[in-house]
């Protein structure tokens, strides 16, 4: 007898679960229920609340993960409302038995039998309070024990938790009503964490203290009568006051947080790189800043600093204010495209080093020039001739930078561009062509500030940051020494550009720094490196109305360096390079080549050991002259009596012509002797218009006088008059240096220019 029955109630039990499974496969737990869309917190490096995205729901719903959560409330929770959550199926027998009895002594409900995985079913699937509701959810409650760990099920139950109006989850709730994280909860936090969600209405500690103090209280002397924590410390806590008031919901770094959130998605909790001490100040000193720049009709700025060792953004502005109606307060000046001006020009100067092309004291020239119809011109359209690298880019000389971009190639600088993280050059580099040197392209400055920080990180690319993680792994784009020898440059104290009332001063860090302003006057930048920090500022107008004068140095510098000041005072620049890498040179001291056996002064640069090519020096000369006449002699002529050596510099013929135009002094030859007829060796003219692939188009409502071609040649200084033949007519002569024009007719003609030394050149172009 007693072993059938012991088959009953195996057969009962056997089918009882056999039935739940089914009852399990046929109706599974909505699991989506479990976790409704949560707000996205975004917080500082040191994780602090910077803002909150709330979801679709509008819940101030903030997930907490169970690891954070302060061990105290897990005992608090535990202990108050279901001591024997570890060791149930889901349901609590003994519970619902002492439940059932209370009830019906009573003869009304007065006291519930409700686990927390029963909750978390009365939560996910709301019911009205009737048995058979009771019984669904004793059902479900077993399904969530079966299918989720105890941590699991604790982690849902806290972020399910209702707090009263919009708040939900003990993340939340710690937030706003205590101002800081659940991993940092007191006993008393705790207790009325565990009090409000019973009645989020009737135990609202704003709107009823008094019914809110007696249940957290009752919640602590429950905790000290069953011995969860110490008796004094209960008593410690019952007397700290509850909160007064709901904390603000922050709204710190608006376009940085915004910025986040687009490169990260809706995440729950997204911590960032940024450092809140240093983005406050940065906001104080852009706002003092553009308020002045109102008065100039100049609307807004934004500032970026970054951290050159990591890449982390550490501090970012967007705009002046980003509530401001009318100025673009609410755009993210800082990561929009706008035409960079002069800023890329250090990175031109840097590649051609590494391409073994120039270094800082190489001479370039500038002077006017036309490639195919495009002639650049400096900001202020004053000329310096001969200049050093060094002196082109303290100045900002647009034309040496065109000269060397069409050296060093625009597709080759182009692809350097983008391996330094520039993403908006989206174009063909025909598209691009040499005005790139000058801004012809959009830029963020975030990436533009990175790009500069790549310079001071020895020419190594990193991603910038906005997020904790892994550490970058860098990509070398320049070499360490070109990217030294650029900042070294760029380190001026007194820069030439800079208004003298804004000079560096004894307590400015030491600073590497370029200006730009772009063409069409709407943008001014100013990017400065200095110690562990690069940092960029742009200043214009958002809906990119012009403003004349605007100017990087002017506008945009003294915010620099406010920065500067700032984020890095008393900081170095990097130290040279170690390694055999840099080298100094010994070169004519009047070509800066390598000295040939005419050169009569030296002197030393630096240059790039194994890459920068110096060719001797062809300027330094010597010629034979009459010792009597001062004639010059050659040829057959070299056997006379008398004859003597005399070394003299000469200058390239682009410079002579241009001196020449300038009525500056050139070096002159003395003139070749009367009856030494032979042609010497030297510089032949060189034809600079008409070019020969260029079309010329002639249009058909002007008369041809109006519409003559230029006739320009590079000569040297000993080439006298030039003769001009068109076709193998001669239309013009005159001096290198003289105006001279021709007409012209549709169709192929042949262009050439002799000296009075017999030198010639010729070309061919087209007319249309």
């Amino acid at each position: 007898m007693r072993k059938k029955s012991l088959y009953i109630f195996a057969g009962i039990l056997f089918f009882l679960i056999a039935s739940f499974l089914a009852l399990d496969l046929i109706f599974p737990f909505p699991e989506h229920k479990l976790h409704p869309p949560v707000a996205s917190v975004v917080k500082d490096r040191e994780g602090r609340v910077l803002r909150i995205f709330l979801p679709p729901d509008g819940a101030r719903r903030m997930h907490a993960d169970f690891e954070d959560i302060s061990p105290v409330l897990k005992k608090t929770l535990l202990a108050s409302e279901d001591q024997w959550f570890e060791y149930h199926p889901g349901i609590n027998p003994i519970s619902i038995i002492r439940a059932a009895i209370s009830n019906i002594a009573a003869g009304r409900v007065v006291s519930g039998a409700s686990t927390i995985p029963m909750q978390i079913a009365r939560m996910a699937e709301p019911k009205q309070r009737t048995l058979g509701s009771k019984t669904i959810e004793a059902f479900r409650a077993i399904q969530l024990k079966l299918h989720h760990s105890n941590n699991e099920l604790l982690e849902i139950y806290l972020n399910m938790l209702p707090y009263g109006g919009n708040i939900v989850g003990v993340g939340a709730a710690s937030h706003f009503y205590f101002g800081h994280g659940v991993e940092s909860l007191s006993l008393e936090e705790s207790a009325l964490l565990t009090t409000i969600p019973r009645g989020p209405v009737y135990y609202d500690p704003l709107r009823n203290p008094k019914q809110s103090r007696a249940g957290r209280d009752l919640v602590m002397h429950q905790l000290a009568l069953k011995g969860v924590f110490p008796k004094d410390e209960i008593e410690r806590n019952l007397k700290m006051p509850l909160p007064d008031s709901i904390k603000d919901v922050p709204l710190n770094a608006p376009h940085f947080c915004r910025m986040v959130l687009e490169r990260n998605g809706r995440v729950p909790v997204i911590k960032t790189t940024l450092d809140s001490d240093l983005q406050q100040a940065a906001q104080e000193k852009l706002k003092t800043h553009v308020a002045r720049l109102r008065g100039d009709d100049i609307d807004n700025a934004a500032c970026v600093i970054i951290h050159i060792p990591s890449r982390e953004i550490r501090a970012l502005v967007g705009s002046a204010d980003f509530f401001e109606e009318g100025f673009g307060g609410a755009i993210n000046l800082a990561n929009t495209e706008r035409s960079p001006g002069s800023t890329l020009k250090p990175f031109i100067y840097g590649l051609a080093f590494d391409q073994g092309k120039l270094v800082p004291e190489t001479y370039v020239y500038d002077i006017p020039i036309d490639y195919a119809g495009y002639s650049p011109e400096n900001y202020d359209r004053i000329y310096h001739g001969q200049v050093t690298v060094r002196q082109a880019l303290a100045k900002s000389l647009n034309i040496p930078a065109v000269t060397t971009l069409a050296s060093i190639g625009v597709a080759e600088f182009i692809d350097l561009l983008k391996k330094g993280g520039i993403s908006t050059l989206d174009k063909k580099p025909m598209e691009y062509g040499l005005p790139l040197a000058l801004g012809g392209c959009e830029i963020k400055l975030t990436e533009l500030t990175n790009l500069y920080a790549t310079l001071a990180d020895g020419g190594r690319f990193k991603p910038f940051r906005t997020t904790a993680g892994k550490e970058n792994i860098g990509k070398e784009i320049l070499s360490p020494q070109s990217s030294w020898l650029v900042l070294e440059m760029l380190s001026s104290v007194t820069r030439p550009e800079m208004n003298e009332t804004w000079m560096l001063t004894r307590d400015m860090p030491e600073t590497a720094w370029k200006t730009g302003t772009s063409f069409g006057h709407r943008d001014a930048w100013a990017v400065g490196i200095s110690g562990e920090y690069a940092i960029g500022v742009w200043v214009g107008n958002p809906d990119g109305r012009p403003r004349k004068g605007i100017s990087g140095a002017m506008h945009a510098g003294p915010l620099l360096f406010e920065l500067l000041r700032m984020a890095s005072p008393g900081a170095r620049l990097p130290k040279p390079p170690e390694g055999p890498g840099l080298s100094r040179v010994e070169v004519c001291a009047h070509s800066r080549q390598l000295p040939g056996p005419f050169c009569t002064e030296l002197t030393s640069i630096r240059t790039l050991s194994g890459k920068t090519r110096l060719h001797p020096c062809e300027e330094c000369r010597q010629i034979f002259v009459d010792g009597k006449s001062g004639y010059r002699i050659s040829g057959g002529c070299l056997g006379r009596k008398g004859v003597k050596t005399k070394i003299i510099h000469t200058i390239p013929a682009r410079l002579a012509r241009w001196r020449a135009e300038n009525n500056l002094e050139i070096p002159q030859l003395p003139p070749l002797a009367p009856d030494c007829g032979l042609i010497p060796a030297g510089i032949a003219p060189k034809i600079i218009s008409p070019a020969s692939g260029t079309p010329y188009l002639l249009r058909k409502d002007t008369p041809l006088k109006f519409q003559q071609i230029a006739l320009k040649a590079e000569a040297g200084p000993d080439s006298g008059t030039l003769y001009w033949f068109l076709d193998g007519r001669l239309v013009a002569a005159g001096k290198f240096n003289k105006k001279l024009f021709t007409e012209i007719t549709t169709g192929k003609h042949r262009i050439s220019v002799s000296d009075e030394l017999g030198r010639t050149d010729a070309l061919e172009f087209e007319v249309r």
